[in-house]
């Protein structure tokens, strides 16, 4: 972020993460500046949203943002961390950075960001060349391409080694991002679930009660349209965002993809599919709950009648909660999604892994160790919700109405597409984004017949990577 990636969730991170300052950053010194010309993907931070190409010229920014200091006599080792966060993003790895140096004074860190939307591209080159970081940052959906080119060291037997790490001490599912093929490869930084925050500004206008825990479809069907008026919307959606939208495949009690990795038909155009995809066009078109998205090739459609008081409700990540905090025009709820025939939801996440090439392993891992444990969460708690449960707990954050929110719905997590295969950016995902944009902009198109047609081409193009 946040987790992107950027936290979950690079999904933003290209997003800002949204969190209140707690510390100051020294100025970074910047080592290289690339001027170059190529086809990027817009993304934001530690999300995994639709996709869309162009050509553009602009300038990329490597920052080494290590506070400059003389290395002490017994510091023998110099490690390199790469991240793609920036600007106050930054200032909790450095927070942690001086608290590791202090207890550790034969390490020094040197904290690498990498400004603008090209922190994987410009990894993958320092990996082949064998000169990456020594710890790297990665959002969850990379995770599976990052492991298949040999760029980090599986960690079990680091985390039962001579300086273990107990896994228990995390919140639910915040480990599985990380793994891969039975290994764990990376070990959470931050993350973010989806849910629904609402403006009780608008709620108390109208007299209609806040949304609870358990609410259904019908309920927030329901609740959209008695906030409807006025030029007010019911509810702001992400338009043809695919990775929020697997959301209500996995509530209406389906998934987009065979658990062998193997098909599409027959997942992507299932009776509950495609009942998903109708009642989501619906409260855009037949309902008319949801403001027209603005721009498909923006992310969640380019939308702001949330952030404007123009939208009683939004579903999102964690992302945008400090802004709207501090928005005048909103007054701030969070809750847990509405559930459909069962409970669902999806993660957004960013986490930490070890180079393969790494020289120094051992202190890479003590490093890693360190931030991702407790005394990290001790400083990530005054910018997101930390990993370590015990510290979320003492920051009173499972009892807080609003980050409560956010740490139940990790209780009703399913695995996204990606994971059961390594080419669901390739295939999938471009054909999910074209069968949603059709149905949001065609009322009167067929649901059933986009959906079976979207399974097909996705099912062609995996076909052709066997």
């Amino acid at each position: 972020m946040r987790y992107h990636i950027l936290s979950l969730s690079l999904i933003a991170v290209l997003l800002a993460t949204l969190v209140a300052g707690c510390t100051t950053v020294p100025t970074p010194t910047p080592v290289v500046v690339e001027k170059i010309v190529e086809k990027i993907k817009e993304v934001p931070v530690t999300v995994a949203p639709q996709v869309v190409e162009k050509t553009v010229e602009k300038k990329v920014e490597v920052v080494v943002t290590a506070t400059p200091k003389p290395k002490p006599k017994d510091a023998k080792i110099v490690l390199r961390v790469g991240t793609g966060d920036s600007g106050e993003g930054l200032n909790p790895h450095q927070d942690i950075i001086a608290r590791f140096e202090e207890k550790n004074p034969d390490i020094i860190v040197q904290l690498e960001a990498v400004a603008g939307r090209d922190y994987y591209t410009r990894l993958l080159t320092q990996i082949a060349a064998g000169d990456a970081p020594d710890i790297m940052q990665i959002g969850d959906d990379a995770v599976p391409m990052f492991v298949d080119k040999g760029a980090f060291v599986a960690l079990d037997d680091y985390i039962k080694g001579k300086d273990p790490l107990d896994l228990k001490i995390y919140l639910p599912g915040l480990l599985k991002p990380g793994q891969y093929q039975g290994k764990q490869w990376l070990l959470p930084k931050d993350f973010t679930p989806l849910g629904v925050m609402y403006n009780k500004k608008i709620f108390d206008k109208y007299g209609v009660a806040y949304p609870k825990d358990g609410w259904t479809w019908d309920d927030l069907l329901k609740t959209a349209q008695a906030l409807t008026k006025d030029g007010i919307y019911g509810i702001q959606l992400p338009a043809n965002w695919t990775t929020g939208f697997e959301y209500w495949v996995a509530t209406a009690g389906s998934r987009l993809i065979s658990p062998d990795g193997k098909q599409f038909v027959g997942f992507m155009d299932s009776p509950e599919t495609i009942a998903a995809v109708q009642f989501y066009a619906d409260l855009y078109n037949k309902h008319k709950v949801a403001p027209p998205p603005a721009d498909f090739n923006l992310w969640r459609g380019g939308n702001a009648e949330f952030d404007n008081g123009k939208a009683a409700m939004l579903l999102v990540g964690r992302w945008p909660q400090g802004g709207l905090q501090k928005n005048p025009n909103v007054s701030l709820g969070v809750v847990t999604p509405p559930v459909g025939k069962a409970k669902g939801n999806v993660l957004f996440w960013g986490g930490f892994g070890v180079f393969s090439g790494s020289k120094n392993p051992e202190a890479a891992w003590r490093f890693l160790r360190f931030y991702v444990g407790e005394e990290g969460s001790k400083v990530w708690k005054d910018w997101a919700i930390p990993p370590v449960a015990s510290v979320a707990e003492q920051a009173g954050m499972k009892t807080d109405p609003i980050e409560g929110a956010w740490i139940k719905g990790l209780d009703t997590l399913v695995d996204r597409a990606y994971v059961f295969t390594p080419y669901w950016g390739e295939t999938a995902d471009p054909a999910l984004n074209k069968a949603l944009q059709t149905v949001l902009i065609d009322p009167k198109a067929n649901v059933a017949d986009v959906m079976k047609k979207a399974a097909q081409e996705a099912q062609a193009a995996l076909d052709k990577k066997k």
